[in-house]
């Protein structure tokens, strides 16, 4: 328990954080306004012309960057020694359940979106064993968002401070968490004694009633009245070296919770992941896609208007009317055989005679001009909206390199954020994967179901590596790459220069194929068992751990081999229970090798037998053979 005075000024430095870095976000609120209006089409009324015309440009533009961008990455563990291969197999496959069943890669979409319209994406991780392991990704809204200004664009770890509004309890949670000693008896009782604060409006709330607006919705409210709910911020600061955890009330100056950070993630890491439009050193609220162009579509929307003026004023053009000469003015307007009377003997040409408007062409040229600007600024063209009229391969091929390169750009800096997703998650696994859960992975009879907990997947020091894979912005032009290599090593085949093992290994390496995979490919020995082998490895550390193991039903003399490479090269860094141990196991593997290598020499045996009676031709009718081919049983030889 954290002594009341501590509390007190942890919380006045939380509300002095928050004030601050909303004051400095503030000013971004602005531009993320005017872009909301012209994504959602909220048009203002026009001073300058009587047509107001929306084009519909931002959210085309939005959703054309939004399709090049919307593979999710894919965050993958890899070995760093051989008797993780299974390890890290299974991992990777919790990973992809956690995956589909939290709908990561939806959440990950609406993350860019708010990447595009706004330069951030961010989201919250979190994991818990209240019910069994589950994964939380959560979008957090750039509205709700603070940090340390300080901290700058690259690593969120080095700000002092951060947290996200809008965090929503219930009045019951709220006392099962009392009840529970999760939340501070005093304060959340106090707290309680309160009407709900759901329909309070802070600076977040207002910020957020643009967007509403500007959807067009009857209503900018969202809240209806409950006095059971409750709204906190959910805040992370550092006091004095140590970071804490606050569920606060900024109103009431109200914290319900208070915990050392460690005490609530033991890896004590800022639960959040982002990545930027754009990266920038100092700035971590940096402009998005939509900054640039912005005022290039609100000029090009000026620009059609103004046409539409034009074409107005030409259909429907102004009279100059002889109000003497003319009878009735209602006459005028065009009817069906309809008749003018008119006063005198007058040239009815003459009484009304029109206003000529000369067509203009400034506007559409104006509005070419400025679209050849924003598609060489944002990289957004008519090819990568799939529009374009190219008919040279070369061309197309160029400009879509071209365009791979800007959205690859941003790639980058999402699978920086990604791999800071990758540690947040594997520190979830490590938390709170204590009981075992099902997974399923691809074995040598198919699909197999396995329960894991974190002592399967992780043993003593083992650290793996992480790598993320890309998104299909950056293989537009990697593919073309591709193609060439694969193309010149082909070529090449007959080449003595060439080594062959060496063009497979950079083939397969060029069509995806990781290192493990390819050298099991390349090793057709009974030593390319990977899989087994690394099952040598794990045995290798259970009994150096001084664990009984039953002995490897699979063993064979690859897997007998492995166990005595290792005792060869460590018999002077290991005890000699331990080598005397490992020399028992191998000296009991004879019989299981014996029989398995019978079983594979017989089923290679029987794999012969059957391709050659596949392979025996049929048999030909004889024919009676012709004198040349008779014997001559009276040759001299």
């Amino acid at each position: 328990m954290i002594k009341k005075e501590i509390r007190n000024e942890i919380i006045a430095q939380a509300l002095d954080e928050i004030s601050f870095a909303r004051t400095y976000k503030q000013g971004k609120v602005t531009n993320w306004s005017t872009n909301e209006n012209l994504y959602y089409g909220n048009k203002t009324k026009s001073r300058d012309s009587r047509a107001n015309v929306d084009l519909g440009q931002m959210s085309s533009f939005v959703h054309t960057i939004l399709s090049k961008i919307d593979s999710p990455l894919v965050f993958k563990f890899g070995k760093r020694k051989d008797s993780q291969v299974k390890r890290v197999e299974m991992l990777n496959r919790l990973a992809a359940i956690d995956s589909e069943q939290d709908n990561w890669d939806i959440k990950d979409i609406a993350g860019k979106k708010q990447a595009i319209i706004y330069g951030r994406a961010i989201y919250g991780y979190s994991a818990d064993s209240t019910d069994g392991y589950k994964a939380h990704l959560e979008n957090v809204d750039v509205y709700d968002y603070l940090i340390d200004p300080s901290a700058g664009g690259i690593n969120i770890e080095n700000a002092m401070y951060m947290g996200r509004y809008g965090v929503v309890k219930q009045r019951h949670e709220i006392k099962n968490g009392v009840k529970n000693k999760k939340y501070l008896r005093t304060e959340a009782n106090e707290f309680l004694d309160g009407v709900g604060n759901a329909s309070e409006v802070n600076q977040e709330e207002s910020n957020k009633e643009n967007r509403t607006n500007a959807q067009n919705v009857y209503s900018s409210q969202k809240e209806i009245s409950n006095e059971d709910k409750y709204i906190f911020w959910e805040w992370y600061t550092t006091y004095k070296g140590e970071r804490y955890y606050l569920l606060l009330s900024e109103t009431g100056g109200t914290a319900i919770r208070l915990e050392k950070l460690s005490d609530i993630f033991e890896s004590n890491l800022f639960p959040f992941w982002t990545w930027s439009a754009f990266i920038d050193l100092t700035e971590f609220w940096t402009p998005s896609y939509c900054d640039y162009v912005r005022e290039i579509f609100m000029a090009q929307a000026v620009s059609i208007n103004q046409m539409l003026d034009n074409a107005e004023q030409i259909n429907k053009p102004q009279r100059v009317v002889n109000v003497t000469a003319i009878e009735n003015l209602a006459e005028l307007k065009y009817r069906r055989n309809g008749i003018i009377t008119v006063k005198g003997n007058f040239d009815a040409n003459k009484a009304v005679q029109t206003i000529q408007t000369p067509s203009i062409n400034t506007p559409i040229n104006v509005f070419e001009l400025l679209e050849g600007i924003q598609e060489k600024a944002s990289g957004v063209t008519a090819g990568a909206k799939g529009v374009s009229d190219e008919d040279k391969v070369g061309i197309y091929e160029g400009n879509q390199a071209n365009a791979a390169d800007r959205f690859g750009l941003l790639n980058k800096t999402y699978a920086f954020g990604y791999k800071r997703f990758a540690k947040l998650w594997e520190a979830g696994v490590k938390e709170h994967l204590v009981k075992k859960v099902s997974i399923d992975i691809l074995g040598p009879d198919g699909l197999e179901i396995k329960d894991v907990s974190r002592r399967d997947l992780y043993r003593k020091g083992d650290d793996y590596s992480i790598a993320v894979e890309s998104s299909n912005a950056e293989l537009s032009l990697s593919e073309t790459a591709k193609r060439t290599k694969i193309a010149f090593l082909n070529s090449q085949a007959q080449n003595p220069a060439q080594n062959p093992q060496k063009a497979y290994e950079l083939q397969a390496n060029i069509a995806g194929f990781d290192e493990e995979t390819i050298r099991q490919l390349m090793d057709t020995s009974e030593f390319g068992d990977a899989e087994l082998m690394s099952e040598a490895e794990r045995d290798i550390e259970d009994i150096l751990d001084g664990n009984i193991i039953s002995v490897n039903q699979a063993a064979t003399n690859a897997y007998k081999q492995r166990i005595v490479d290792y005792m060869t090269d460590h018999q002077e860094d290991i005890k000699d229970d331990q080598f005397n141990a490992l020399f028992n196991y191998a000296a009991s593997l004879d019989k299981i090798i014996a029989r398995n290598m019978t079983r594979q020499a017989n089923d290679r045996l029987l794999k012969e037998q059957i391709m050659q009676s596949t392979q025996q031709p049929a048999e030909q009718p004889q024919s009676k053979p012709s004198p040349l081919e008779l014997p001559n049983n009276n040759q001299v030889f």
